[in-house]
């Protein structure tokens, strides 16, 4: 029993100091990365950024931070934009899948709303 928790201690302070995978995009709008999507190895903690106004998130940043701090609509205040940061652990969790549906759902209604105003 005893070799058993050893092992399990020393594996898991392997998967602690290994490498995380995280998105690296500077730009991203529209589920696009405009600035050359790439995967990185990262020492501290995958961040996802997003600016969002009001409602609508124009775009977002994804990267590796070593000290990420995680921020809840923090408003710039000259535009008026919200800044939303989070911070996650596991490989790849960073990818920004949310904006996608949210950006496409607004892109939708304002399509909608177009058609019923001709």
């Amino acid at each position: 029993m005893k070799s058993f928790l050893c092992i399990s201690l020393v594996l898991g302070l392997i998967a602690i100091a290994s490498a995380l995978t995280c998105k690296k995009c500077d730009f991203r709008a529209v589920s696009f990365c405009f600035s050359g999507s790439s995967n990185v190895e990262c020492t501290g903690n995958c961040s996802q950024t997003r600016v969002a106004l009001g409602s609508v998130s124009l775009f977002s940043k994804l990267g590796c931070a070593k000290d990420c701090q995680a921020v809840q609509n923090k408003t710039d205040s000259v535009f008026e934009f919200q800044y939303n940061t989070t911070c996650c652990l596991t490989d790849l969790c960073n990818n920004g899948n949310s904006i996608k549906t949210s950006l496409s759902l607004g892109l939708g209604m304002g399509l909608l709303w177009l058609l019923n105003a001709v």
